[in-house]
């Protein structure tokens, strides 16, 4: 029996990022069990339910009885919740009870951020249940700190099993391109760049003139847009604008051109990326977007190496202590 087991509690999102633990644990030879988290249906009660405590109440239930339904199991050497809503000191005491291990959350959201889909369904209540909580940034660990002591930073990364290099159909070529959620520091931002007629992929965007906005994508199919975009934007959100997001490793592991705010971990992470431009101000911006990429100098093929969830999940053993 492989004594190197866990399990993983999270949404089963396409693309996700609780695929992409799972999928790196599994390469260094973790065996993982899952337990997916209710899918928020209908979407508009999954929407109020991270507002309202009674309506979340649903989804804990379905929750608590997908656990119950699970044999006992005394081998796992942790359980992992990725984000982790409508779990709370009940659920906790559950998966404990039929696990024995310790109960991990991995946050790739701040439990303090202004949006509800990150602070709500009761995820900022529990952080100091956890027996650790990970998350990718030194200034959102320093305030979980002040509720849970075992804290630990774990950055983003890129999957090359999702996020790599794919032909384009020419919808984006020699195009300026987003791709990612509107929220207002996107909104706001997007509206003094519309003269330069940018193309974005997302949801909750309002109609921007000269602006084409265009449905979310995912996979191959974002690959597809970003590599064959002139410039990709990754503009990060206030919960990211002391660090660095997802987009920060994919875009450059698509092969994509990208441009970013300066930041202490872009300069850390990336600062040798000759394909990731970084801006402090929009002045600095349009110029960037203004400027011709092909005259830039290959990327390193090495430059990812180190920054793959392969890595990410071996930080996690080691940092749990739980590697044989």
């Amino acid at each position: 029996m492989n004594s190197k087991q866990a399990l993983v509690i999270g949404e089963n999102a396409f693309c996700g990022l609780r695929n992409s633990i799972i999928s790196a644990l599994n390469q260094i030879n973790w065996e993982i069990d899952t337990v997916d988290l209710p899918p928020l249906k209908p979407w508009y009660l999954g929407s109020l339910a991270f507002r309202i405590p009674q309506l979340s109440l649903l989804y804990r239930e379905q929750l608590i009885k997908t656990i119950n339904s699970l044999p006992k199991h005394f081998n796992y050497k942790f359980v992992l919740v990725v984000k982790g809503p409508f779990i709370n000191s009940r659920v906790i005491k559950i998966i404990r009870q039929k696990t024995s291990a310790p109960v991990i959350c991995w946050n790739p959201d701040s439990p303090f951020d202004q949006a509800m889909s990150n602070r709500g369904a009761g995820m900022n209540r529990v952080i100091g249940l956890y027996d650790a909580y990970i998350t990718w940034a030194d200034d959102v660990a320093e305030q979980i700190s002040r509720y849970n002591q075992n804290v630990g930073v774990i950055p983003f990364a890129w999957d090359p099993q999702i996020h790599n290099y794919s032909s384009g159909k020419g919808i984006a070529r020699d195009r300026i391109v987003f791709v990612g959620t509107g929220t207002d520091i996107r909104i706001k931002l997007f509206s003094r760049l519309a003269h330069l007629n940018p193309l974005i992929f997302g949801n909750n965007w309002p109609k921007i003139s000269g602006i084409e906005i265009l449905p979310a994508v995912y996979g191959k199919e974002m690959s597809s847009i970003i590599a064959e975009a002139k410039w990709t934007l990754n503009i990060l959100n206030i919960q990211n604008r002391r660090s660095h997001n997802m987009r920060t490793f994919e875009i450059p592991g698509i092969g994509g051109n990208q441009v970013t705010l300066s930041t202490n971990d872009h300069t850390k992470y990336l600062g040798e990326d000759s394909r990731t431009i970084l801006y402090s101000s929009e002045l600095d911006l349009e110029d960037i977007l203004l400027s011709d990429p092909t005259k830039l100098r290959p990327r390193q093929l090495n430059i990812l190496l180190d920054h793959t969830y392969v890595d990410r999940v071996k930080r996690l053993v080691e940092f749990l202590r739980v590697d044989d």
